[in-house]
């Protein structure tokens, strides 16, 4: 209670130092406007873009009403520029407080401003921001082709801070589609660009990402670490992003048993929200303190706090929209509430498949991939160019050579080292292409198991369960003839039966097991659970990325699977092997073994995907076998 009291003081204390600088400030300025000649448009531009970026901070109303100005100051002047910058000013509030149609609005009518007077940086700013809207409205290839276009431009341009803060975007484009993978991996690479270019907003922002991927994780720990971080850094930065690191961290100090912190982080946040009228941080905030009230039984206050949620908000908003169904439903559920209980969820399901389908997944992917290749392409025909201009030189020395200059054989034998190295070179890139694509189609099938486990089981098995409760409550409150007692209890048992296969085969897509507690626990529960496997575990029980735990899992499920199969083998042995950078699994079993070397030529799916996996994270593979002599198939990645 003491450390609540210390947290709680020192935040009053602070946005009331904050609240006084600012006003301070604000008052100032205000006085000063007000004492420039009215005809000196000129000025008055220039003290109100200061008053916008203060107010941009902590009063985002504020900040609006200092856009509006702005805006009809340059309609009086005629300057297209300013006006320009108006609208995008507007657009960019409108976008902090969650309202995207009136958003993008905005940003298009900017656009159009300034094409009197093109500003190529100030128009990729602008476009950023559309991207940011269509990622968060689901339009997700579109954004990406945006995202990577620019991400061309700010390369071309040699802008640190920007290329910094577009690989975050991206990062976040893959986390609202469901790629956690992807997201950190940009993320990451953010980050790394944000903090050598000190750029001490972006740095919060990509901590504040990296906190909601901690625990996603279940990593709460990390997740505490990243969220402080970026508060400390956000608290005289931006308010409504200082509000949405309280949140994250919140969130995990409620999972490690802090709640006193967590809710008045959450409720500090929710303040900043409704002063700002930040309508998407608001729906994140009740969400979340939905959450605390249905893991501490008050089901009804956060059925009620959902509804209320819905009322304010911002229905193009799509992965706000889903989660707040997904808060209602489970809420209902508790209640037994089943016809609400099946609305949530249908409402849930179907926003859902419309957002989240394959299609979205693979147009994301192959942008991507067109990027990172279109960079080695460029690479290599750069490459190739060098080696042409290298031939035509060496063809020169090659003459000089014949009038016994002897100063030219040892250029030449430069030129042609130089040319060796070149043509290896582009070999190494054509396989790096390879490779990247490899990868894409592993991320992709990845994605989408993710996706189809989460959807059988939150969706489809959160259905059978309220149809369930829906037949239990209806066999409590009626009174049915005793011939039809046995067939209502034989389709009780028969949704039991359904709900437990499908939470079986969803665990097959995805375990929840490897996501939650990692490879050795998912290979144990795998092994325990198939007949003729033993399994046995040595070394260090930690947790490598999460890229090499699924392609580990994968492999191992495919070779027993494989070897159940085709093998006749009586006896299998998974064993998996975890050193401090070292992940080792070995797969082996008694059973009728084959030829290796016909194995390979004729390329078989089962083996040749298996090589697949193992090549696109740059690991071994060794096969030993032979007729009837079993099968032992070792697999080692850096991790």
């Amino acid at each position: 209670m003491k450390h609540l009291l210390i947290i709680t003081a020192l935040l009053i204390a602070f946005n009331h130092t904050i609240a006084q600088e600012t006003h301070s400030k604000t008052d100032s300025l205000q006085k000063v406007l007000s004492l420039i000649d009215k005809n000196d448009f000129a000025s008055q531009q220039k003290i109100l873009h200061q008053l916008y970026d203060i107010y941009l901070v902590n009063d985002l109303p504020s900040a609006l009403s200092v856009a509006n100005r702005q805006y009809l100051l340059a309609e009086k002047t005629g300057e297209f520029t300013e006006r320009g910058e108006a609208e995008a000013s507007m657009g960019f509030v409108y976008y902090n407080q969650g309202k995207n149609d009136s958003s993008l609005f905005f940003f298009n009518k900017s656009l159009e401003s300034l094409k009197v007077q093109p500003d190529k940086k100030k128009e990729a700013d602008i476009m950023n921001n559309i991207a940011n809207i269509f990622r968060v409205t689901a339009q997700y290839d579109t954004a990406m082709t945006i995202y990577t276009n620019l991400l061309k431009y700010y390369e071309s341009v040699n802008d640190i801070v920007k290329q910094g803060k577009l690989l975050g975007n991206i990062g976040s484009l893959y986390y609202t589609a469901g790629n956690q993978d992807k997201a950190i991996e940009y993320t990451l690479q953010s980050l790394a660009i944000q903090r050598k270019s000190n750029d001490k907003r972006g740095t919060a922002i990509s901590l504040v990402n990296l906190s909601v991927f901690a625990l996603n994780k279940g990593d709460y720990k990390e997740g505490i670490t990243y969220g402080d971080e970026a508060a400390n850094l956000l608290k005289d930065i931006d308010k409504n992003y200082y509000a949405a690191a309280l949140l994250r961290a919140g969130y995990c100090y409620y999972q490690t048993g802090n709640k006193e912190t967590a809710l008045e982080y959450t409720h500090t946040a929710i303040n900043i929200y409704k002063e700002n009228n930040n309508v998407r941080g608001m729906m994140e905030a009740y969400r979340q303190e939905g959450d605390y009230l249905i893991e501490s039984g008050r089901y009804a206050d956060a059925l009620k706090l959902g509804k209320d949620a819905l009322q304010v908000a911002d229905t193009t908003n799509r992965l706000d929209m889903r989660l707040l169904y997904d808060m209602l439903k489970r809420s209902a559920i508790w209640l037994n509430i089943p016809e609400e209980a099946l609305f949530y969820s249908q409402e849930q399901i179907r926003m859902k498949e419309a957002d989240l389908t394959q299609e979205w997944a693979d147009k994301i992917a192959e942008v991507d991939a067109k990027y990172n290749t279109e960079k080695k392409e460029l690479e290599i025909a750069t490459l190739k160019a060098q080696k042409k201009t290298n031939n035509i030189l060496l063809l020169s020395l090659l003459a000089l050579l014949a009038g016994g200059a002897g100063t030219g054989y040892f250029i030449y034998k430069n030129q042609k080292q130089r040319q060796l190295l070149s043509a290896q070179r582009i070999k190494e890139l054509e396989q790096e292409k390879k490779i990247t694509a490899t990868q894409s189609l592993l991320e992709g099938e990845t994605s989408e198991r993710a996706r189809l486990s989460r959807d059988l089981h939150d969706g489809l098995g959160g259905m059978l369960s309220v149809a369930k409760l829906k037949i239990a409550t209806m066999k409590g409150n009626l009174t049915i003839p005793e011939e039809n007692v046995a067939s209502l209890n034989s389709a009780i048992e028969l949704l039991d039966t359904s709900i437990k296969e499908l939470r079986r085969v969803a665990h097959n897509l995805m375990p929840e097991s490897l996501m939650k507690y990692g490879l050795n626990a998912a290979l144990a529960d795998f092994c325990r659970s198939t007949d003729k496997v033993g399994y046995h575990f040595f070394g260090n029980d930690r947790r490598p990325d999460e890229k090499t735990e699924i392609a580990a899992y994968r492999i191992v499920n495919e070779l027993v699977n494989n070897s159940l199969r085709h093998s006749e083998a009586q006896n299998i042995n998974v064993q998996l092997i975890l050193d401090d950078t070292r992940v080792h699994v070995i797969v082996e079993d008694d059973g009728k073994g084959f030829d290796a070397t016909i194995a390979e030529a004729d390329g078989g799916n089962g083996l040749k995907n298996i090589r697949s996996r193992v090549t696109a994270l740059g690991g071994k593979l060794e096969l030993i076998t032979a007729p009837g002599k079993g099968t032992e198939v070792n697999v080692e990645f850096n991790s």
